[in-house]
């Protein structure tokens, strides 16, 4: 199912999008607008990051135009320690806490494998050093080191920046962590709203089994606590400014975003402006209302796509666990 008008809409726009820890490919996330997306990834492996730049020649995952860069964002330009844990998704600048993760049976992920030395630098730095200060997406999974980077940025997230998605922790899986509590403080003071959690990952004490999985022993089963996840930020749409061309277009941006995430009544709010659908109009050649529509149906189609494959996934764990 597509839809002409947006179809249009897209390749009369510009959506610049980053993802800070980008190891295997840029995230798939803007891909039901990726006609308008000049992605960014980073990469602060230079074998790797020069790699995946190599395969981006020939596939750009569905994007307008796909590059990485080799760098490591932090607090400030200066010499760092990555540490590479056994479990390679879980390394970072911080230290892991082994003593909180043996209490979830999963101390063994942080066996520390190797120290590699690396310099970072501040994030609007890299914004102006690759070019992207006008970024308006940001995903960014650094384990623990996601709140020092946002605030080595204060134009980037402060300014330009109009929807981030971040890895964030509610317990310390590393010394002295930043925790959602944090991340969640420092977005709203710079003019952000949280819209939801596209992930949420839950631990059960003494296993690594999954929630919905039998560990056996005296508590097979178990409903778990929840330990780190994603949270989804959008800027609000009331500090959207949207009387230049250039507003408009960042308006329509956010209403693009909005859709990607599934927020349609959001995405209706801000194209509903009457400034920004006489945009839409110059861009489309269709007006706004119907573009609503339209977006409404493909979500809707989206949605039936993912339930169908949620519902069998659901049905075989159960038969597991029925089964057993």
């Amino acid at each position: 199912m597509s839809s002409p008008q947006l179809d249009r809409l897209l390749a009369a726009s510009r959506l610049v999008g980053i993802d800070i820890g980008a190891r295997g490919g840029f995230s798939d996330d803007l891909a039901p607008v990726g006609a308008a997306v000049e992605a960014i990834g980073f990469e602060p492996d230079q074998t790797e990051c020069a790699r995946l730049n190599e395969s981006a020649k020939t596939d750009t995952l569905g994007y307008r135009a796909l590059r990485y860069v080799p760098t490591a964002v932090g607090r400030a330009a200066e010499q760092r320690t990555l540490n590479l844990y056994r479990k390679r998704g879980c390394s970072s600048l911080l230290e892991g806490n082994t003593e909180f993760a043996k209490q979830f049976a999963r101390d063994h992920w942080f066996i520390l494998d190797e120290q590699i030395p690396l310099t970072t630098e501040r994030l609007d730095d890299a914004a102006t050093r690759f070019a992207f200060t006008d970024a308006a997406f940001m995903k960014i999974d650094i384990q623990g080191a996601e709140l020092e980077a946002m605030q080595s940025a204060p134009k980037l997230v402060g300014e330009s920046l109009l929807c981030i998605r971040s890895e964030v922790e509610f317990a310390p899986l590393y010394i002295d962590q930043p925790l959602f509590a944090d991340i969640d403080a420092e977005l709203r003071g710079k003019g952000f709203m949280l819209v939801g959690f596209p992930e949420l990952h839950s631990w059960r004490r003494g296993s690594e089994a999954k929630p919905d999985r039998w560990s056996g022993g005296s508590t097979p089963l178990s409903e778990p606590e929840v330990i780190h996840g994603d949270a989804l930020y959008f800027r609000r749409p009331d500090l959207l400014e949207v009387d230049t061309q250039a507003g408009q277009d960042r308006a329509i941006n956010h209403a693009l975003l909005s859709f990607v995430y599934g927020r349609l009544d959001l995405c209706a709010s801000v194209l509903s402006r009457p400034q920004v659908a006489a945009r839409i109009r110059d861009l489309s050649g269709g007006d706004a209302q119907t573009l609503i529509a339209d977006l409404g149906r493909l979500h809707v189609s989206r949605q039936r796509r993912r339930m169908g494959r949620s519902a069998f996934k659901q049905l075989r764990e159960y038969l597991r666990v029925v089964w057993r």
